[in-house]
């Protein structure tokens, strides 16, 4: 159940960001051409405001808002590979992200950008997260397309570094995934490597979890690691990963699925 109190935050949060939120819905409906309203969405929008584009009633596009007076605390440790940028530097990241990754099918489309907001083309598919809840069956064809999508997405010389299935919007009736939410960067020490070796590990992090198809996965770890052999590049197999466990909690607690994985990541339980 929602928290009424949380309800309440997010509103007053919107309301506080009324003034500029009018003035990017007339920037953008200058660039579109036609009158548009930006109307706050039910998504979580992780350090930023988020607001779907109305075209009349049609949703047409997906707005990210750096709000100044949202506050985060979120706990990095000092072993975590990807650290939550600062405003400017999150909406560059992802508007780079998208650029790369839209025109191979893997990101919604970036349309226009601000200094403080981004809004990129609506895609009506579900969160991986919301369609395992009720059909977690479908674990290994999400799992599939996620592996697929990340070589492809790491080849486009693109990381997420928090890549989970609420990260993850996924076609129903049809082959489509598509990658969102790109509001890390990495550490200093942190190699490419070790950044791609980790995008496929969190991921799996998260599948272990019973209500995103856990069970499912982990009674058969062999079809897993089968998938990972098929998207896993050479120069990622020996990136040094031990120091994902500090950040990687679920994985670290599953010692069959931890030894079946080095068969990919040899150096995991360094």
């Amino acid at each position: 159940m929602r928290s009424p109190f949380r309800w309440f935050r997010r509103r007053a949060e919107y309301a506080l960001m009324g003034e500029r939120t009018n003035v990017l819905e007339s920037e953008f409906s200058l660039h579109l051409g036609r009158k548009c309203r930006f109307v706050p969405a039910a998504a979580k929008g992780g350090y930023d405001m988020i607001f779907y584009v109305l075209d009349g009633s049609r949703r047409i596009a997906v707005a990210r808002v750096n709000n100044p007076d949202k506050s985060n605390n979120d706990p990095i440790g000092e072993l975590d590979p990807g650290v939550p940028l600062g405003s400017e530097d999150r909406l560059q990241r992802e508007w780079m992200a998208y650029r790369k990754l839209h025109p191979l099918g893997l990101s919604p489309q970036p349309m226009w950008r601000s200094d403080d907001c981004i809004v990129c083309a609506w895609l009506p598919w579900k969160r991986a997260s919301e369609i395992l809840v009720k059909r977690r069956e479908f674990v290994w064809e999400i799992i599939g397309r996620s592996f697929h999508a990340i070589r492809r997405m790491h080849d486009a010389d693109v990381v997420h570094l928090d890549l989970n299935t609420g990260n993850l919007l996924v076609e129903e009736n049809g082959p489509g995934l598509a990658i969102i939410d790109f509001e890390f960067g990495p550490v200093d020490w942190v190699t490419p490597e070790q950044q791609m070796a980790f995008d496929y590990l969190r991921l799996i992090d998260d599948f272990v979890k019973p209500r995103r198809g856990g069970r499912v996965m982990l009674e058969n770890v062999g079809k897993l690691t089968g998938m990972l052999d098929e998207n896993v590049s050479p120069e990622i197999r020996n990136a040094a990963m031990g120091f994902s466990f500090a950040k990687l909690h679920r994985l670290g607690n599953e010692r069959d699925l931890c030894s079946a994985l080095r068969a990919v990541f040899h150096r995991l339980q360094e």
